[in-house]
């Protein structure tokens, strides 16, 4: 093993004792990202720890640097390895060994080779760089040594036993986590998707991801972090690193990251090939509730839903469920050698097509499958052509493909207020969920720009750092926090975040507003906002203030009429309708808000100035400790499901679009996307809750 890097980033960014005013002038991205709600409260900059990428000449977030020959190195499930190859090939291989013997009739041969199929599908192939990571993408029920138990792709931080300065210039706990990767082809997988945060873990808590990248590829890792605000809204993502990783090696790299408490996700994704190169990380929270630690709502959901997962759930159509079902049928002995053959070599036989498509499927995700055409040709669309969509995305195998009438890896870019039509097409068996967001424009330059002496390959390819934002399946608050520019606060009025919209093209069509104290802001309003279809958001002046300090004002459109405009009905945003009466019981904490029956008891009452009108139009459920569980709880039966015992009759997320909007089993929706800023960097599109590998991600240009 040889050293790359030194402990460079081993110092936290840390805050100085007595902050500095924050002024216009201040840079909001450098040194590090400065956090809005705490910096505009306190009057002093406050940045968030680890998230200045370049330091003193030194990739500032990078710990340490190793790397070790793959051959010979140890793999993720404990054996050495031995055989440094790609499984596309290795699959293509036993699949071509399979048909040879299915010709000859040769059963003992067929044998072999189906559980050789098998083995690389279900990640149990001792001795070689991908033991570990199956190509089918369902739930094993954590059986590597360091995840946990029963769980989908779950790992539990463990104490470092460091510390390190975060914010408000106090030593805190780091927080750590072991994170292997596979990269190979045009793919990045992981034994990782979920980190579950212990309950004793504090918001200001750090982390530190020790990445174990086992690699057949010459990429970079630069992973993209998430953060949000200090409110919980969607905030920055940002480039930890730009570390070299290279082909038959296995590197170590260990990285720090943002306090655990504004730590929204990390994307890990390889300028060389993006997309499709890109992978997730999803932080969960465990919390106590009546002394019993539990996951809170939104961790539970990704618990649940992805512990279930299984190949049943995964459509015949994905090219990996094809080459299962063949060594399937060998296996359990249900279909002869000549039928055998067939299925592998006669595209008019099921599974649809032959072997050597469905490894040229899976090894490509840069094109539709034929199931996907098919959808398309029953809108009387040409195969080859794409009608009046802008780009067409598939869920197969819990993954993503995709591709458009500009290519699979670019969309054409749009202006402020264009719409634009995306078809998604579901061939998985299970319900999957779709959100696009726009990450922006990138507005910080520490990668690009660092010194020679670093020799940063390819850094001019840097996300840098970004303010994502839901265009797509989002829940409805999201509509209101555009209309406020991402600014509306409860009990502090608006507090606007940075860089929203940073280039003229991205304010060409913003409507003014003012708030609780008369100020003049900027904020987009979607076109369904006219006619019948408006909708006031007009909080009280205890809401925008607080009861002992309302707000002088209330919020004010640019005509000067009170409360801001929204659509009733908005394409992009849920459709949840919250119930009337008494909702604490069906609270996790039981929380209270108002006594409305005047009997000196408070009950859980949802506001009427968050009820939206519309029969058909969701309510404004705010993303507070108050609100959010209801984000993924039913208020109905306090149940992630809508009936309150199983998934049969779906999810009350598919309700409020806090995963997405819901796309169900082999079926489609078209989506009709407007841009509430010009094209940025990234048109990301994923599912949220089957996050880990279900990307693609076109680049607008």
């Amino acid at each position: 093993m040889r050293l790359v890097g030194g402990a460079a980033g081993l110092a936290a960014t840390g805050l100085p004792a007595v902050g500095t005013a924050a002024a216009a002038s201040t840079d909001p991205n450098d040194p590090g990202i400065l956090e809005p709600l705490k910096t505009k409260l306190s009057g002093s900059e406050i940045r968030i720890p680890n998230t200045d990428q370049v330091k003193d000449g030194e990739l500032h977030q990078v710990v340490s640097h190793t790397v070790e020959d793959a051959d010979g190195a140890t793999s993720v499930r404990g054996h050495e390895i031995t055989q440094v190859s790609d499984p596309h090939d290795d699959l293509q291989a036993a699949l071509d060994e399979l048909a040879t013997a299915a010709d000859d009739g040769d059963t003992a041969a067929m044998d072999d080779a189906a559980n050789e199929i098998e083995a690389i599908l279900k990640g149990n192939t001792e001795g070689r760089i991908y033991d570990g990571f199956p190509l089918l993408n369902y739930s094993q029920g954590g059986h590597l040594e360091d995840q946990i138990d029963g769980e989908y792709k779950m790992k539990r931080l463990r104490d470092s036993g460091e510390t390190q300065t975060s914010i408000g210039g106090k030593e805190r706990t780091v927080w750590e986590v072991d994170v292997n990767m596979l990269w190979y082809g045009e793919s990045f997988d992981a034994d990782t998707f979920l980190l579950r945060v212990p309950v004793d873990a504090h918001p200001n808590d750090l982390l530190r991801v020790n990445y174990h990248v086992y690699s057949l590829e010459r990429e970079e890792l630069s992973p993209g972090t998430a953060v949000n605000d200090a409110a919980g809204l969607p905030f920055k993502i940002f480039d930890s690193t730009w570390s070299e990783v290279h082909t038959d090696e296995v590197a170590h790299i260990s990285v720090n990251k943002p306090p655990l408490g504004l730590l929204r996700g990390i994307y890990t994704w390889g300028w060389r090939d993006h997309p499709p190169k890109i992978q997730f990380l999803q932080p969960v929270f465990e919390t106590d509730i009546d002394g019993q630690v539990v996951l809170d709502p939104p961790s539970k959901n990704f618990a649940v839903r992805n512990r279930n997962l299984s190949i049943d759930d995964i459509g015949d159509a994905a090219p990996e469920k094809k080459a299962y079902t063949v060594a399937s049928a060998v296996l359990d002995d249900t279909a002869s050698p000549s039928e055998v053959n067939a299925m592998l070599t006669d595209s008019s036989t099921d599974p649809r097509g032959t072997a050597d498509g469905w490894v040229d499927l899976m090894a490509d995700p840069l094109q539709l499958p034929p199931e996907a055409w098919d959808v398309l040709e029953k809108e009387g669309i040409d195969r080859g052509k794409f009608g009046p969509y802008s780009y067409v995305t598939v869920y197969a195998n819990n993954e993503m493909y995709g591709d458009g009438p500009d290519g699979a890896k670019t969309m054409e870019p749009w202006s402020q207020g264009d719409q634009l039509d995306v078809k998604v097409i579901n061939l998985d068996d299970h319900t999957h969920y779709y959100r696009a967001v726009d990450f922006g424009y990138r507005v910080g330059d520490d990668i690009r720009t660092a010194p020679d002496s670093l020799d940063l390959s390819g850094a001019s390819h840097s996300f840098e750092i970004m303010n994502l934002k839901p265009l797509y399946g989002a829940p409805k608050s999201g509509e209101m926090q555009w209309r406020s520019g991402w600014g509306f606060r409860p009990h502090k009025d608006v507090i606007q975040q940075y860089d929203v919209f940073p280039r003229s093209t991205d304010r060409e069509q913003l409507e003014s507003f003012t708030d609780g104290d008369g100020e003049s802001h900027t904020g987009y309003r979607f076109s369904t906002t006219s006619g019948d279809n408006t909708w006031r958001f007009n909080p009280p002046k205890k809401i925008i203030g607080t009861a002992d300090n309302p707000s002088q004002e209330k919020l004010h459109e640019s005509d000067g009429t009170e409360g801001l405009l929204m659509g009733r009905q908005t394409e992009q945003f849920g459709v949840a309708k919250m119930p009337k009466g008494d909702l604490s019981d069906v609270h996790p904490r039981n929380l209270t808000n108002m006594d409305i029956d005047g009997d000196g008891d408070k009950e859980l009452i949802f506001p009427k100035f968050l009820r939206n009108p519309a029969d058909g139009g969701g309510d404004i459920i705010p993303p507070t400790p108050l609100w959010k569980p209801f984000w993924y709880l039913s208020p109905e039966n306090g149940t992630l499901f809508k009936n309150g015992t199983d998934g049969s009759d779906g999810y009350w997320i598919d309700e409020t679009y806090s995963q997405g909007t819901p796309v169900g089993g082999n079926d489609d929706i078209t989506t009709s996307i407007e841009g509430a800023r010009a094209a940025g960097f990234v048109f990301y599109q994923f599912d949220p809750l089957f996050h880990d590998n279900a990307i693609m991600s076109p680049h607008p240009e």
